[in-house]
């Protein structure tokens, strides 16, 4: 596998090489055109230290992937389309006077023009001095865009946020004055498997816990109500038709309520899951775990029954949500049911 990889590396910087070595050169004259800017930002091309596929004369056997390094911030401009039989390529002459081309401006996102660049290049770093209110570690260390105007920001802690999540928990941190309460928030969304959203049309922030077979999903509404639901889920090739479910960590056990109607959903795997709120018995109940060894779930079902492990790191993490739920106790008010979260 190595072997081929290493192959397939050289393959592709040979062809880089070649296609870079016999690339025309014209006058640079960009008055009166449009221009383009390499996008520095770019996440992909960052990662990848490349820029997507461009040809270097108007075939398709000139294909090759322009180095970051060398093209990151490079103006260009679009000359004329080319026809080539059925194909047209747009030929681009770049500052350094290199004449590529490229296929279609549409799905070619790394390219941006100069005045949305520009825009770009202003919220960026107008995002590099963002700062949360209630604290002052927090600073931002980079910033890389994607396509349509979303920004990926990182903090000094490591925390990833784009910047739509980024605009939900800067209203939650409005919110949630102490600063103490607003940095164990942080922590907590910055845990592996801890998921942050924010859909800014409903003014709704959640906070998901994908682990295995007990997830909890904590909801903030318009920032005046909150809400934490527990699934209990199970899926299988055929299905089992559960109607409850008990957890078991030596000795100590949890019973769920019997007959319990669960929600089914059919494709390659059938998924069985119970959707309840949060509750005080279930809360004692997750604490009182030992949060360095596993437990099990078991679902009762008409078929057959059928364990699964819940790892103690995922004990852990629900003790995080559960902590979080009994914070925002202080700022929001608990929502009765799932109609006062959208």
């Amino acid at each position: 596998m190595k072997k081929i990889l290493c192959y397939l590396t050289l393959m592709l910087s040979f062809i880089s090489f070649v296609s870079s070595a016999s690339i025309k050169k014209e006058k640079y004259n960009p008055e009166g055109k449009e221009l383009f800017t390499f996008n520095e930002y770019s996440s992909a091309a960052i990662e990848l230290n490349h820029y997507d596929f461009l040809y270097s004369s108007p075939n398709e056997y000139s294909g090759f992937y322009p180095s970051y390094k060398k093209y990151k911030g490079m103006e260009a401009y679009w000359d004329k389309d080319v026809k080539v039989g059925r194909d047209v390529y747009k030929k681009l002459i770049l500052k350094n006077s290199e004449v590529l081309y490229i296929s279609d401006f549409k799905t070619y996102n790394q390219l941006e023009t100069k005045k949305n660049y520009e825009k770009r290049l202003s919220e960026i770093e107008k995002l590099k001095q963002f700062t949360f209110p209630n604290i002052d570690e927090l600073s931002v260390t980079k910033v890389v865009t994607e396509p349509k105007d979303v920004y990926i920001i990182t903090f000094s802690n490591g925390l990833k946020l784009y910047n739509e999540q980024l605009d939900g928990l800067s209203l939650l941190s409005k919110k949630i004055t102490d600063a103490n309460d607003f940095r164990q928030l942080i922590d907590i969304i910055n845990t592996k498997n801890i998921y942050f959203t924010y859909d800014p049309i409903d003014n709704l922030a959640k906070i998901k816990l994908d682990s295995g077979s007990l997830k909890m999903y904590l909801s903030v509404y318009q920032e005046k109500v909150y809400l934490t639901i527990v699934r209990a889920i199970f899926y299988s090739y055929d299905g089992i038709m559960a109607q409850n479910f008990k957890i078991y960590q030596n000795g100590n056990k949890y019973n769920s309520h019997n007959d319990l109607t669960f929600d089914r959903e059919s494709g390659s795997d059938i998924y069985e899951w119970y959707d309840f709120i949060l509750n005080n018995e279930f809360i004692s109940y997750i604490n009182s775990l030992d949060d360095s060894q596993d437990a099990i779930i078991r679902f009762y079902g008409i078929k057959r029954n059928n364990d699964e492990n819940i790892d103690s790191k995922s004990i852990a993490k629900m003790k995080k949500i559960i902590t979080l739920n009994e914070m925002l106790s202080k700022y929001l008010v608990l929502a009765i049911d799932n109609k006062d979260i959208k």
